[in-house]
């Protein structure tokens, strides 16, 4: 299957929303790209650690003074553009787009989690900001695998 763009991720998405969510979505044509994506049940199913690769599931924020260091051993910092995943590698960087608003930011997965069932990423309080996010606490996201190579950060 070839690379789905951002864009096609965008248009995907908010098909999906205007079904109604959680649904299947028929083939959308960009260019001379067709796409058949459906938004499943369990965005669990949806973590792979191609480059490139599209993903869609629900997106929420965590902070506060119990986070004091993240999985990877770094020290929590909720003003930087960080994310936890349950199972994608440390330092993969990857594109987060508020499917509501179009806005995306780009965090680096430092942590574990999210643990609360149907929650496919948890960002930090900065990254859920640009967002436009932090209010609602919770947001339908695509993610986008931008890079899973980088090397360990300094803690």
């Amino acid at each position: 299957m070839p690379r789905v763009s951002l864009v096609a991720g965008l248009i995907v998405g908010s098909l999906a929303a205007v079904a109604g969510g959680v649904t299947a979505v028929p083939n959308v044509t960009i260019g001379r790209t067709s796409v058949t994506a459906a938004v499943p049940p369990d965005p669990r199913l949806l973590v792979c650690r191609e480059q490139g690769k599209l993903h869609m599931g629900v997106a929420s924020w965590y902070g506060g003074p119990m986070f004091h260091q993240t999985a990877n051993g770094e020290k929590f910092q909720p003003n930087k553009m960080a994310a936890a995943s349950r199972s994608l590698p440390f330092n993969t960087t990857v594109r987060v787009t508020n499917l509501r608003n179009g806005r995306s930011v780009v965090v680096r997965i430092n942590d574990r989690g999210p643990y609360v069932r149907g929650r496919l990423i948890d960002l930090t309080p900065e990254a859920a900001a640009r967002l436009d996010m932090k209010q609602k606490g919770l947001a339908p996201v695509s993610i986008e695998i931008v890079r899973n190579d980088l090397p360990v950060a300094d803690r």
